[in-house]
């Protein structure tokens, strides 16, 4: 089995998703970003695209489980992330307009467990979690939920949801990335 491979399919997710992403806002007629949501993207002529958007996020999240296995990350965390990337790449499966409610839930399902598994990394990834101590992990988790409640409150929906985003995926690049050079 090739070394860091994990690590390396958590930093190409990363790296997937912002670009899918970031492409679609641009191309998609109207869209603004603001107010709309990413899974929103899925709606526009080239919606399909954001299959692949979730198959980087869902491929990073199962590259840390992968790359905690080689640190003696618990099984049980491991497990925890699977699930988050299994439903990440539920919510690509099933789109936004075709199967809303699916979308929905998959998505409100792999962020509360990535919430989740962004606080339990210190203590669930083995060796692993050198690469991102409580001052990293816990921070981030946190920058997660308050996003999206400012984002159901006092921000506009598009930008809680990015800010919520941004800090996920900002924790998995740092994750993928230590873990890389561990």
């Amino acid at each position: 089995m090739m070394q860091g491979w994990g690590a390396v399919a958590t930093m190409i997710g990363v790296a997937m998703f912002i670009i899918v992403v970031l492409i679609l806002q641009g191309a998609q007629p109207g869209y603004e970003p603001q107010y709309q949501l990413v899974s929103e993207l899925a709606l526009g002529q080239h919606g399909w695209a954001m299959f692949a958007a979730f198959l980087g996020l869902a491929a990073a999240v199962f590259g840390v489980q992968a790359a905690i296995a080689e640190f003696g990350g618990s099984y049980g965390y491991r497990i925890l992330l699977g699930t988050a990337a299994l439903f990440f790449l539920a919510a690509g499966i099933f789109p936004l307009g075709s199967a809303s409610f699916i979308h929905i839930s998959a998505i409100a399902i792999a962020f509360v467990l990535s919430v989740l598994a962004m606080y339990l990394y210190p203590t669930g990834a083995g060796r692993g979690s050198l690469a991102a101590p409580r001052a990293v992990s816990w921070p981030l988790a946190a920058g997660v939920a308050l996003s999206v409640v400012l984002g159901h409150s006092i921000l506009p929906m598009g930008i809680g949801q990015r800010l919520a985003a941004g800090c996920l995926l900002l924790w998995l690049g740092i994750v993928g990335w230590r873990l890389f050079r561990l």
